[in-house]
């Protein structure tokens, strides 16, 4: 009986570990993913901002 007990604490504590693992690794892909899209996110916001600035120069030049 002890082994069986043995056993199935090494198997229990190889799918703690197992999950444990997965777990991080999904963590660390949702975390790239979010990092990209708030690069994406701030280059847009570069883009529009730059955008903006040119057309309210424009405005203010009058048409020539």
């Amino acid at each position: 009986m002890e082994r069986f007990s043995d056993r199935a604490m090494d198997a229990l504590v190889w799918v703690v570990f197992v999950v444990l693992f997965v777990g991080a690794a999904l963590v660390v892909k949702v975390a790239a993913a979010l990092l990209v899209v708030l690069i994406v996110l701030a280059l847009l916001l570069g883009l529009t901002l730059r955008v903006l600035r040119r057309t309210r120069a424009t405005r203010r030049r009058g048409p020539h």
